[in-house]
């Protein structure tokens, strides 16, 4: 699975280019908050860790990493917001769902582990790419172990590509204003 490094850095790049609006007319201010809650969103699924940790029983890519969590929890945080800060509950939902989904998408194309079961309840299968994008991270050999590099690499590379694709996305949105 991709660590919150991948996922963050994904969330950061759909909130450049997905913006999310909001009908206030301090939207300069809000610019900065929408950018934080996609990095949050993008790696929420993976805080059912900390229930993990708290009882010992195994959480981890359970019922956070479904789509009818992703879809639930759209639909909770895109209502709140409209009712607390004036957004749209349309476009925050779908918003929030891209973001959600895209790290329950990473995670389906990660090698090693059994995959994620997108479908719970409804279905126990587990759905894992056969082109994965990212190497199996093995965590019993422990925080501090060398093999940990090459992961670590691979998600800066990763992270490095994305970054440069929205800076190339950026200068080519700018030149039409230009032209």
């Amino acid at each position: 699975m991709p660590s919150p490094i991948a996922h963050a850095v994904s969330g950061y790049v759909l909130s450049e280019i997905f913006p999310l609006k909001s009908r206030s007319r301090n939207q300069e201010k809000r610019y900065h908050w929408h950018r934080f809650s996609a990095v949050f969103i993008a790696i929420a699924a993976d805080f059912d860790f900390i229930p993990q940790l708290l009882t010992g029983e195994r959480f981890h890519r359970g019922l956070t990493h479904t789509l009818i969590f992703a879809v639930g929890l759209s639909l909770i945080i895109g209502l709140l917001g409209h009712w607390l800060g004036k957004l749209s509950a349309q476009k925050l939902m779908g918003w929030i769902l891209i973001l959600y989904g895209t790290h329950l998408l990473l995670d389906i194309f990660t090698a090693g582990g059994l995959g994620v079961q997108l479908l719970s309840p409804f279905s126990e299968v587990y759905i894992q790419s056969s082109l994965p994008l990212f190497p199996p991270v093995h965590h019993s050999r422990g925080l501090f172990d060398l093999r940990h590099l090459i992961f670590v690499a691979w998600e800066l590379g990763y992270s490095a590509i994305i970054l440069t694709g929205l800076w190339f996305w950026k200068q080519t949105q700018s030149q039409k204003f230009v032209e």
